[in-house]
């Protein structure tokens, strides 16, 4: 019977330590690609580093524009 309890102990003991071992490793994989959890600060600073070129882009596309306006304008007159 002793050896029954030595066993159940440490089969809980394995399980223990394999479950603080797995949740250890999980832990320290986080933020990969694997891991869908972001912050909300994350994907903002994402999203406005690739919004940023486009938006310099439209700003120049609408200067160009006004430009062209002023000159057909021009020549109109």
């Amino acid at each position: 019977m002793r050896n029954y309890y030595l066993l159940v102990v440490i089969l809980l003991l394995a399980f223990a330590l394999g479950l603080a071992g797995s949740a250890g490793a999980t832990a320290s994989m986080a933020g990969l690609q694997a891991d869908p959890v972001v912050t909300r600060s994350y994907v903002q600073e994402a999203v406005d580093s690739r919004l940023a070129p486009l938006q310099q882009e439209i700003e120049r596309a609408q200067q160009r524009l006004t430009a062209l306006q002023q000159r057909v304008n021009n020549l109109v007159r």
